[in-house]
């Protein structure tokens, strides 16, 4: 899973899911990573947790990788607060706000992690 990197980090004193991604988004990236994710909010059971999407090195996305994402997040809503996007890219704007549509999470786009408050 080289193009996708998913760790915690504390933000404001709060555990945070990020997802790191690089270069091209593919299936191949989207599958194991959404097992890591599915396993981050099994080993925190309890509450809401915020997640960060750093996007500012991804350089595109498939169609069918950001559809198994939304399935994910539409899977996970219960468990998900804010969504955080880092991109200066208006493609991805675009697919997070899709996103954004077919689930009902508030996803905020960001242009850097300073910008982030949970």
């Amino acid at each position: 899973m080289e193009n996708l990197k998913v760790e915690w980090i504390t933000k404001s004193g709060r555990d945070c899911l990020k997802f790191t991604f690089f270069g091209k988004f593919t299936v191949q990236d989207a599958i194991p990573a959404l097992e890591k994710w599915r396993q981050a909010f099994a080993e925190r059971p309890e509450g809401k947790i915020p997640l960060i999407w750093d996007c500012l090195n991804m350089e595109d996305y498939d169609h069918e990788a950001r559809t198994l994402w939304q399935d994910a997040c539409k899977e996970m809503k219960d468990r998900i607060d804010t969504i955080w996007v880092l991109t200066n890219s208006l493609l991805i704007r675009m697919g997070a706000s899709v996103i954004s549509v077919f689930t009902s999470l508030k996803i905020k786009v960001v242009s850097s992690e300073d910008q982030v408050q949970v």
